[in-house]
């Protein structure tokens, strides 16, 4: 199963609109209801050190990598985790092109939030860039902008979730 196959389609949202809240808030409201902020973004010819630098200044988890305003990679927290540490030791003057993740999904401002927060998980990411319909980069988003938004919407519901866990978790509550 490619992962496409698993991604919901937009329309068969109206499915997950059950009587919950929560699920009705995300699958009713689109993006533009979390207010993306204005990306942070660099060419692919920026260094690693120059990314680096600017995620720390600006205490993000992500920068756009763009040519001619168009999404053409995206370079994570996570790239630094897991590809970077295995570089030469000259890494912070490799070209960011290197490193970071190419192609990366991006959605419209009017797409639902339960859209983007399944293409999150379905492939296993935490930031999406927000384009228009020319392909021009316009905003992002990420999980903690949707959980700000929920827990906005429903303190209570939110806060007080009792903890489950997702994939059969733990055998203790201490994990052990």
């Amino acid at each position: 199963m490619t992962l496409m196959d698993e991604m919901l389609d937009a329309d068969d949202l109206s499915d997950y609109m059950v009587h919950d809240p929560i699920k009705t808030a995300i699958s009713a409201e689109t993006i533009r209801r979390l207010s993306p902020r204005k990306p942070i973004t660099l060419s692919p010819s920026a260094t690693l050190q120059e990314a680096i630098e600017l995620m720390q200044a600006k205490r993000i988890g992500a920068v756009v990598v763009v040519e001619n305003n168009q999404p053409v990679g995206i370079f994570t927290e996570r790239d630094v985790l897991f590809k970077v540490l295995k570089a030469a030791p000259d890494f912070l003057q490799t070209p960011l092109k290197d490193f970071m993740t190419p192609d990366p999904v991006s959605l419209f401002i009017e797409d639902k939030i339960a859209f983007a927060l399944n293409r999150m998980t379905v492939g296993g990411f935490r930031h999406i860039p927000i384009v228009d319909h020319d392909g021009v980069l316009s905003g992002i988003i990420s999980v903690k902008d949707i959980v700000e938004y929920l827990a906005g919407l429903f303190p209570a519901e939110v806060y007080n979730i009792r903890p489950e866990p997702l994939r059969g978790g733990f055998g203790s509550a201490e994990g052990g």
